[in-house]
């Protein structure tokens, strides 16, 4: 039986993620259709900002892997929370996807990283410097590609076997193209508002008897990939009657 840190860092974070996209105008209608919720969701912690800085290799790998549908594919970010984008205290995370599940694994990267100004180059060479061997080879042959920030809201069902993420206000910037990294020019996206039911494999039939009791469609939904190529994301559908 394998019991190596990362065999248990995958069995301890293994999840569903069921995710539903409509007009961002929808927001308050949503938010009174989870307060009113049979499931009783109540808010998990304050809202808070969310930015991540996506890397891929100079042939957009991640992405066509994604566009394509590969089964088992992976991405990594570093990922801050906050409006701040200097010397920030950040950490490194691998997101990796197999079918319908997927598990995450995170470590902290040391020093104050910058991410607004700060060359695409060096900004690279900090985040590896700041971590271990294994997360430095992860890196390698890998450049920044995609700043992507939103507002994020935090629910949960009364006994806390699914989490419910609301997602706003999505920024991005595409960093493909620039020697700086900035926030100057954003990519021209659509006003979204994503929802994501999050749950252990064990509780997968709650978390889609929560969707269903919401007026939302399920539907695949990447947030790197709209930011990427935005003709390639999902189509916003207005809330259902």
């Amino acid at each position: 039986m394998d019991s190596s840190p990362e065999h248990r860092a995958r069995a301890e974070s293994l999840r569903y993620e069921l995710k539903a996209v409509c007009e961002e105008s929808a927001y308050a209608r949503l938010v009174m259709a989870l307060r009113l919720h049979p499931f009783a969701l109540r808010i998990l912690f304050p809202p808070r900002r969310v930015q991540s800085v996506y890397f891929d290799t100079d042939r957009n790998r991640a992405l066509e892997e994604n566009l394509a549908g590969v089964s088992r594919r992976t991405k990594l970010r570093y990922r801050w929370y906050g409006d701040a984008t200097t010397g920030l205290a950040g950490q490194l995370e691998r997101k990796e996807r197999e079918n319908a599940l997927g598990w995450k694994e995170t470590t902290r990267v040391a020093g104050d990283i910058d991410v607004e100004g700060a060359r695409r180059r060096d900004f690279a060479a900090d985040v590896q410097a700041g971590v271990d061997g294994r997360w430095r080879a992860a890196l390698a042959g890998l450049d920044p590609v995609q700043w992507i920030a939103y507002q994020r809201e935090y629910w949960t069902t009364a006994d806390g076997l699914v989490r419910v993420t609301l997602d706003r206000d999505l920024q991005a910037f595409d960093l493909r193209l620039a020697a700086r990294i900035t926030s100057s020019a954003r990519t021209l996206l659509p006003r979204i508002l994503i929802l994501e039911a999050k749950c252990a494999p064990g509780h997968h039939d709650v978390a889609r008897q929560l969707i269903g009791a919401l007026p939302v469609v399920v539907d695949r939904c990447s947030k790197f990939v709209l930011a990427s190529a935005p003709g390639q994301g999902p189509l916003p559908s207005f809330l259902g009657d």
